[in-house]
Parts: structure tokens; sequence; C-alpha cells
């Protein structure tokens, strides 16, 4: 890994600030989007790991293992251990890994590793067979010479720490005085999982926002040259391809000066950028376009002068560069959905025919010549719990009231071929069409679950009143 020479920065910071208005997206405290693993699979030539063969990001990047050293780090293969030699794998291997390393100077001066990968691991010391600990990571350390707060933001997100002590029990110098991970287990085979960071970022190409001319271009298959060559990157989900880092005291009344004299150029002594990443990753062969369909619901209004007026609603997850259509369930061309630029998916659309049993979404993105994706789900209504509130006695034994009130988005009558809604508890199936009360509980589950026989369920958790 290589230092950051903040001096070398001013002149990517002259290009970015030039394409700050084409990212006009907001960056969330945590602004990361789903992603998805394929199926176990294998190293080329080794026997089945139990590992996803590939892990693809909301922008239709699919990544394998990279056990290439000449643009990965990874752990050899241990001599002597049978799951290891059969697999090809050592303790750590990684589909992702990334780091940002930023040092600056004075008497308030920081020293930080920001460290992002997606991480095929084992639960113990040594490749063993079953163990698998595959996860997602951002590490954070920083050394700092001054008590304060301090602000980190990342490409997916930020965090806030407070620092109010530099030196230990003993009056000496503290080391890593901010030390954070967040490591989110993830599963093979599974879409729409969320992780510590993601979409996964890559080394810039001429034409792409902070590109800094002369860099060089990633290797043919890859995200970049590994733990070698910093370099400018894109891939945050909110425009954000830098870290950042801002201090103040610990009052927040006034500015540390981490970065005296502004060596970077991003306007301030009180903060440090930092756009240049070390990218690892190793691009899978195949070109197919992720898709996640969280919902396809319907709803029926009641209308004033009578009559009712049904909707389809479809949302899915797709890159924010691909075009998602679905059939026009009243027939016609097919409909485009409207999207946020940001991976989300929607439309809506007046029904002249009667509610589908299913829908199909098909996706398609540029991403590599991407190719066509379809996935269905079946339709169904929404349902909303509005109240799981319990009043319970303080004085022993503990008695409770439940009260448990829900609807659905197909507001016609039973009669009129609306929903009925039940209640599960204690074995007991519940009509939950109307508010329902139930009395003289000694026990209480953590939240109550409402299902539909039009598909819509919902959970939502108790709030207890003691009285």
């Amino acid at each position: 890994m290589m230092k950051l020479s903040v001096l070398a920065q001013a002149a990517i910071l002259g290009l970015s600030l030039m394409t700050q208005s084409l990212q006009a997206q907001v960056c969330l405290a945590d602004s990361t989007k789903p992603f998805s693993a394929g199926a176990p699979g294998a190293l080329p030539g080794f026997a089945p790991n139990g590992f996803a063969e590939f892990v693809v990001d909301s922008e239709g990047y699919g990544l394998v293992l990279c056990n290439d050293p000449a643009y990965c780090f990874f752990d050899p293969v241990i001599a002597g251990n049978a799951f290891s030699e059969e697999t090809g794998l050592g303790g750590e291997t990684f589909w992702f890994l990334a780091d940002s390393v930023t040092t600056t100077t004075g008497p308030a001066a920081i020293d930080a590793l920001l460290v992002m990968g997606v991480e095929a691991a084992f639960a113990v010391e040594e490749p063993t067979a079953g163990l698998n600990f595959p996860f997602t990571r951002l590490r954070t350390r920083i050394d700092v010479n001054a008590v304060g707060q301090y602000k980190l933001e990342h490409p997916w997100g930020e965090r806030n720490f407070t620092v109010s002590s530099i030196v230990d029990a003993t009056g000496r110098p503290e080391a890593k005085e901010i030390n954070e991970t967040i490591d989110i287990e993830f599963r093979p085979n599974a879409g729409g999982q969320r992780g510590s960071i993601g979409p996964w970022l890559r080394w810039t190409a001429p034409g792409d926002p902070g590109y800094v001319p002369g860099e060089a271009l990633a290797p043919a298959g890859y995200l970049g040259d590994g733990p070698t060559t910093p370099h400018t990157v894109v891939g945050s989900p909110c425009g954000r391809n830098h870290v950042r880092i801002s201090a103040t005291n610990l009052a927040g009344t006034a500015g540390l000066a981490i970065d005296p004299g502004d060596a970077d150029g991003d306007g301030s002594e009180f903060s440090v950028t930092n756009r240049l990443f070390t990218v690892q990753g190793k691009l899978a062969a195949f070109t197919s376009t992720p898709l996640n369909l969280p919902g396809i619901t319907y709803s029926r209004a009641l209308l004033p002068a009578g009559g009712t007026e049904t909707r389809l609603n479809v949302f899915a997850e797709a890159p924010s560069t691909a075009i998602v259509t679905t059939t026009n369930p009243n027939g016609g061309a097919d409909l485009t959905l409207a999207t946020d630029n940001t991976g989300r998916y929607f439309s809506s659309t007046i029904l002249n025919v009667p509610v589908p049993l299913a829908v199909s979404v098909n996706a398609i993105a540029p991403v590599f010549g991407g190719t066509l994706s379809t996935a269905s789900k079946p339709v169904t209504d929404e349902v909303n719990i509005t109240a799981a509130q319990a009043t319970c006695t303080i004085a022993a034994p503990k008695v409770c009231s439940l009260t448990v009130s829900a609807n659905s988005s197909d507001r016609a009558a039973v009669a009129d071929g609306g929903p009925t809604l039940t209640l599960t508890f204690q074995n007991q199936t519940l009509s939950a069409d109307v508010p329902l009360t139930l009395n003289s509980l000694s026990v209480l589950p953590a939240a109550v679950t409402v299902r539909s026989d039009k598909g819509g369920t919902a959970t939502k958790a108790i709030t207890v009143v003691n009285q």
C-alpha cells in the first residue's frame, strides 16, 4: 500500500470540481446498494470450495475470487491442509479489495487507513470445509494527534467518531484512536443482499468523472492492478469517489487543522480529501444484468361516485444504467419503469382487466454489453399493520391486553372479492379484518404478523405500555 501524497491531490481536485455538478445524487449515512451472490463454485482446476462462484453489484459488475498473483492479494495454499490443497484457497481470498491511505503533517496530523473488501474466509484460522465465512468489510483505522470530533466520508456513506483522549491510563500515546471494523456476512445463491460496501469501486478510464489524463487503464479483465498502484476511481452510488476526513474540537465549535496549509487543495485545512485507491477485483466471464423484485402489488380504491379503481404497482432493483420494462397488463406496448437513478425502478398502472396472478419484468444494462435478464413474481395486495400495542399491568402477576389493527391496499369488501386478513396467535388463526383485542395474556410475542388471502403479509414489533 502506498501513502497519499497530498500535494499530488491538488491537480485531481481541480478536475473533480468540474464534475461535481454532474453528481447531484445525495449521499446518505448509508448509501450502499444491494448485491447478488452466485451458487457455490470452485476456482478453475480445483475442487468446489463452498463459496459463491461470483458476486454481482448493483451496476452489473460481477467478480470471481482472485488468485492471480499479478493483480490480487490473497493467502497462499497451506501445505498439509487437505481442504486448502484441494480447493486452491488459503485463509483469505477476495472477490474485491480496495485500500485508501491518507497521511498529513502538523500538530493535529492524522494517519488513516480505510480497507474495503468482499472476502472469502473461514470461521477458524485455517481453511476448513463447512466453516465458510464470506463477508463484506469496511475497516477504519486512524491515528490522530488531537482530541476532537472526526467525520469520515467514504464512497458508500459516512461515519462519525469522538476521540476524547490520545493517551492511555499510563500517559503513553494511544495507537489507532479510531478503530472500527464493520463485517457483514452474506450467503451464496441469493440476491438483494446488503453489505457494508457496494457497488464495487473500479479504476477510472478516459471520460469518467475524476479521471486524470495519463493515468493507466485497468488491466483487461480486472477492476485495477491490485495492491500496487493508487488510482482515481468510480463506483460510488452517490458520486463520492473519494475519502474525506474532517475534524473539529470536542465542542464542535472550531475546526482542527488536520491538513495545515490545505496541502490537498480541497479548500480547507480542517479536512483532507484522498481520491486515490488501490483496487483489486477479477471480472467474471458473464454479462447478465442483475435484477431484483422487492415487490409487485396491487391496490383497489373505492371511488366517491361508486365503483373501484385498481392499480398494479411494480417495484424493481437493477443497475442505474439499465432499461427495465414489464408487459402492459392492459395490452399494447411494454411499459418502461421510471427510475430515481439510484438503481430503483417503479411503475403504477390503472388496470382495465382483472389483477394478474404474476408479472414478469425484464432488465438490460450496457455494462460489458449486458444481456437481458427476466424475473417474475406473484402479484399480492399490500398489508399494513397500523397498530400492535400491548397494555400490561406492573404488579405481578403480569397481565396484558394486545390490540392489533391492520388493513389491505385492497379496500373492497369481502363480499365484493376483497381480502380476508388473519392473525395467527398462540396456535389460533384469528380474523384481523377489524381491530382485534386479546385480553388476559401472560406472555407476549416480540412481534405480530398479519396475512391476507390475496398474498400480502406484514410484521410489526409490539409496543408495550405499562400501567
